[in-house]
This record gives C-alpha cells, sequence and structure tokens, in this order.
C-alpha cells in the first residue's frame, strides 16, 4: 500500500475568521463580494434559496498564468454557508494562504471544476451545491445537505515546469542511492547495494536556478520515494500534482534549503527510526517554490 510522507492539504480547515468591507461585486447569483484582493472579503448573500447548480463567477480577473488541472495552486479564501451566511473558514485567518493539488481529487469538486482556467490574480466566487461539497455528511463546522460560497483569491500556481535547474553538486558521498533523470520529471531511484541510513539526513543533489527560497517554512515540490527493504515505491506525487511540505518536518531539509533557490533537486533519507514505517527510505524532492 502507497503511503505518503509528504504534508497533504487535501481538505479545507474549520477556522473562523474575520472579514473586510471594501468594495463589492455582485453577479448572477446574487452575491455581492469585496474587491479588494489584498483583503479578507465580506460575502453579503442574498434572500431565498440557494442555486442547484455549481456557480463560478470572476469578481477580479487576474493577469497570470492560467491554472491547469495538476497545477499545485496556492490561495487565500473565505467560506460562508449558504443558510445563514455563517463563516466557517478562512485562510486569512491563519496567516497564511492554503496550497494543495488542483484538479486531482485533493479537494472538493467544487474547487476542482470552479477553479481549473483560472487566471492567477482572480478573485473567484464559487457557489457549492452540497453534491459538489460534503453531501449529506457535512464535515466539522460544514453540515449535512450544505451549499457553501467561497471567495478564492488565486495568488499562485506551480507545476513541474516551473522547476529551474542549475549545476549538479559534484562533491557528494560515494554511498547515497543512485538518482537520474532531470528536475521537473519523474526522477529514478536506485537503492539496490546501498547502505541503509542509520540517521536522517538530507542532501542537495542539484542546485536550483530559479526564484530564491528566502528560508521557507513550506515548499512547493514533487516527491518521490523508495523503501531501502524492498526496492519498491512507497509514495509518489508525479501521477497527480505537486505538494506544499512543511520544511520542518523532514530531517535537515531546512538546513539544505537555506540559500536555496527553485528548481533545487534534495536527495531525503529517512532512517527506519524516523521513517514512520519502521524501515527507511529514500526521497527525491523537486522543489518548485515556497508558499
Amino acid at each position: 500500500m502507497r503511503r505518503s510522507l509528504l504534508v497533504l492539504l487535501v481538505g479545507l480547515l474549520l477556522i473562523v475568521a474575520g472579514c473586510s468591507s471594501e468594495g463589492a461585486a455582485s453577479g448572477d447569483a446574487g452575491v455581492a463580494v469585496g474587491t479588494d484582493t489584498e483583503q479578507a472579503p465580506e460575502i453579503v448573500l442574498p434572500d431565498g434559496d440557494p442555486p442547484a447548480d455549481l456557480v463560478v463567477e470572476t469578481v477580479v480577473e487576474g493577469d497570470g498564468d492560467e491554472v491547469e488541472a495538476g497545477d499545485l495552486l496556492v490561495v487565500d479564501y473565505t467560506g460562508v454557508l449558504w443558510d445563514g451566511g455563517e463563516r466557517f473558514d478562512s485562510s486569512w485567518e491563519r496567516g497564511e494562504p492554503a496550497a494543495f493539488g488542483i484538479g486531482v481529487g485533493q479537494v472538493i469538486v467544487g474547487w476542482d471544476s470552479g477553479l481549473v482556467g483560472q487566471t492567477v490574480g482572480s478573485r473567484v466566487l464559487l457557489v457549492i451545491p452540497p453534491d459538489q461539497a460534503y453531501g449529506s455528511t457535512g464535515s466539522g463546522s460544514v453540515p449535512p445537505d450544505a451549499t457553501l460560497v467561497f471567495a478564492v483569491d488565486i495568488r499562485d500556481s506551480l507545476d513541474a515546469a516551473d522547476a529551474v535547474a542549475g549545476a549538479e553538486v559534484t562533491d557528494l558521498p560515494g554511498d547515497l542511492p543512485e538518482v537520474s533523470g532531470d528536475v521537473g520529471q519523474r526522477p529514478t531511484i536506485v537503492v539496490t547495494d546501498t547502505p541503509e541510513p542509520e540517521e536522517s539526513t538530507s542532501i542537495v543533489l542539484v542546485e536550483g536556478a530559479g526564484e530564491p527560497l528566502d528560508g521557507p517554512t513550506q515548499v512547493v515540490a514533487h516527491g518521490l520515494g523508495l523503501s531501502y527493504a524492498t526496492g519498491e515505491e512507497v509514495l509518489s506525487t508525479w501521477e497527480s500534482a505537486p505538494e506544499a511540505i512543511g520544511v520542518e518536518g523532514l530531517p535537515g531539509l531546512a538546513d539544505a534549503l537555506d540559500g536555496a533557490a527553485a528548481g533545487t533537486r534534495v536527495l531525503v533519507l529517512l532512517s527506519s527510526a524516523d521513517s514512520g514505517s519502521g524501515e527507511p527510505v529514500a526521497i527525491v524532492l523537486d522543489v518548485l517554490g515556497a508558499v
């Protein structure tokens, strides 16, 4: 069974947030949304029953790249319940954006359907019926059969093509797993006849030549991991989308990325004590950027 050692943001945290009332636009759904994308939006709902189908309205159109399925999407958002207008979730309160793969089933259907094709810099209104949200079961502060309303600010959209690789590191220890392939493409890892790591560590294989990461707490990366014991794949993001991972969550990663730039390839060696599975694991991360 494949498992993930990365930090997956596959849902929406349920946190109450404040709002701003500067400027508002109202579309066909009758929902008024603040237009200042640098502040948390106020969402004002109309009277009456919610629409039966998914509503997607561009409140503010950005001039950045188009969001494609499989990208790692970085967003700020506010979510309210249609019934009563209660605010149940927001990234603004946490003080940092959320990041997740889009169009690949990591988030609710209404987000996958409504955000692919939008442009970076846009504020998008989503009115999501229950069958494209949390259905008859609900989730956390979302009750069963709830229609959800989101104002989503698209901050960035990254894929493997954004990785800009620089020079390969040549002064590496000789007992590392063999890693081949270009940064930004699925690598090949060979752990056969390689000593298992007694201590966990992270080693830069290729230095990036993209935007500086500036000591991030989270990075956007594609990951591929193999078990030393079997040589079999135990995790991969390459079939779906890159993911946001906490730098402090993997031993030595913060030090390895100190002064690094997008396009860096890192080999993370997890000892049996740190892998969470009782067996050592080798992971290759292609870092595309920071959240």
